[in-house]
């Protein structure tokens, strides 16, 4: 995309340099072939992608609007990031499998993550994130595994580190894969670029006293064995919008 609508903010970050995946043509994100029977026949991240324009890049830029500048260091509510890595995540039970994109960002930006879920448009969610020390990591490992053991849907925990406080474990996935598809990133193991992806979980923590009404969340995210634990910003799926840089013909 080109042309005078896009803001200057935008064309620096198409201006970074970026290292191609491959050499030679630039065909864009591989397909992946999901594996097992999925009881909803539905691809919800390829729908998501969808209604924000298609296929996403590395290299694209992704604008975001943000309710809370402060967390992000940033004096607009207009937050612009350059894409590193274009990853798809799935997860399953008795119901079907759940597809979302995860898209990492370039480094030193300020965020590092940006997460996209929903099986319906209208209540489908954005999540931004930054990564947070290793010891969140090894909390929320320890909280996860008590989750797992308590009948309740919602857990209560007081995490210690950062002086973060009470945060309400709400959902634990596991026995999931996760694929590299794009780009690469240095917080996507290599076993992701492989034709099978590599072994993903999850857990999820909300802040405040109800989970229709948090507007932060905790996520620890397991891929190929490396943990890497975000404190993501959670919005509408209507405050995000990508600008695809230029696509070269594959021909």
């Amino acid at each position: 995309m080109v042309g005078n609508s896009i803001p200057e903010r935008i064309r620096r970050l198409f201006r970074e340099h970026l290292d191609p995946s491959q050499p030679g043509v630039d065909r864009g994100p591989r397909p992946i072939q999901r594996r097992g029977h999925d009881a909803d026949g539905a691809d919800e991240a390829a729908a998501l992608l969808e209604s924000l324009g298609g296929e996403v890049w590395a290299g694209d830029v992704v604008e975001i609007e943000t309710s809370d500048p402060g967390f992000w260091n940033a004096r607009s509510f207009q937050l612009s990031y350059r894409i590193e890595s274009v990853c798809l995540a799935e997860v399953g039970d008795e119901t079907g499998r759940f597809s979302f994109p995860v898209f990492f960002l370039a480094p030193d930006q300020g965020a590092d993550v940006l997460i996209l879920e929903g099986d319906l448009l209208q209540t489908a969610r954005a999540y931004l994130g930054t990564r947070a020390p290793d010891a969140l990591v090894d909390e929320l490992r320890e909280r996860r595994d008590d989750y797992f053991q308590r009948p309740e849907a919602q857990v209560t925990y007081g995490i210690e580190t950062d002086g973060l406080g009470q945060w309400t474990a709400y959902a634990a996935r596991e026995n999931g894969r996760f694929w590299s598809r794009h780009g690469t990133s240095d917080l996507v193991p290599r076993a992701g670029a492989s034709q099978d992806g590599t072994t993903y979980r999850d857990c999820s923590f909300y802040y405040g006293a109800r989970l229709g009404e948090a507007t932060w969340n905790l996520r620890l995210m397991e891929i190929g064995g490396f943990g890497h634990a975000f404190q993501l910003e959670v919005l509408r799926l209507a405050k995000v919008k990508f600008w695809r840089r230029e696509r070269r013909p594959t021909r």
